[in-house]
């Protein structure tokens, strides 16, 4: 199945996924890449002997020249070109415009979450690697001070220390 990309995709489209286009036309529907290549023309993007070698390609597989199968297409769409076309649809930049808002605070919300979400645990991370420092190096020292030698709870000093540093290091 031949994928299609609607008006607002392929001129919302970075020049790269243009040229994708055109490099894998056999995958994509015959209007897709038609579209691609006069937005491409559209933008003045230099066309290299390799993309050049692949529209003919599609062309020969069309059975047509592509400035043919272009002005069919914009014939069928009762347009002269592709600037006409692309003119001939506004609705689609204030639909891609209120998507891309909508988008762009779902990005921004979630971000923000995350970033709370980070704050939080680096809190976490100063407090109980605090304790956990502050733990073992109580007992330590009161295991030393009996004057018997003692137990030195250096696994709970080192966590803990590592665990503080990381937390004040994320907040």
């Amino acid at each position: 199945m031949k994928t299609t990309k609607t008006l607002a995709q392929i001129s919302n489209s970075k020049s790269f996924q243009l040229s994708e286009i055109l490099v894998s036309w056999q995958y994509y529907t015959e209007e897709t890449v038609i579209l691609a290549y006069s937005e491409i023309k559209r933008r003045g993007i230099q066309i290299n002997e390799e993309i050049e070698k692949l529209i003919t390609a599609f062309a020969v597989a069309q059975g047509k020249p592509i400035d043919q199968l272009e002005a069919e297409f914009f014939e069928s769409t009762n347009v002269e070109n592709y600037q006409e076309y692309y003119n001939s649809l506004p609705q689609f930049s204030e639909t891609v415009t209120e998507e891309n808002k909508k988008l762009e605070k779902l990005r921004r919300d979630q971000a923000f979450q995350r970033e709370v979400f980070e704050k939080k645990q680096a809190n976490k991370d100063i407090l109980y690697g605090g304790l956990w420092f502050v733990g073992g190096l109580a007992i330590t020292l009161v295991s030393l001070a009996s004057g018997k030698g003692g137990f030195i709870a250096y696994g709970a000093v080192i966590f803990g220390g590592v665990q503080f540093f990381r937390g004040l290091m994320k907040n």
